[in-house]
């Protein structure tokens, strides 16, 4: 089994089963959060499956985005998020 696949099965495990709740998890805490899809959070999967959640689950997207910018205030040396910040933030209307 691959890295990604143990990550994706990991992150699937824990909500329950769930791909939304994979998607929409808010345990941006986690080591493993950025790359709970099972790809890396630079990839255009991580992208399109963001712009599908904003798409369909708006208020909880924006949720996410909270929490990230606020995890950037306590966290600000932290290259992983601040790129996932600018990839969520360019989906925002």
């Amino acid at each position: 089994m691959s890295k990604s696949k143990d990550i994706r099965d990991h992150c699937l495990d824990c909500a329950g089963g769930s791909p939304k709740e994979v998607t929409l998890c808010q345990v941006i805490a986690c080591t493993l959060w950025p790359h709970r899809f099972g790809c890396s959070y630079k990839s255009k999967r991580f992208r399109e499956r963001m712009e599908s959640a904003r798409a369909r689950y708006p208020g909880e997207y924006a949720d996410i985005v909270k929490l990230v910018r606020d995890h950037l205030e306590t966290c600000p040396n932290s290259p992983e998020y601040a790129a996932i910040h600018d990839i969520l933030e360019g989906h925002l209307s």
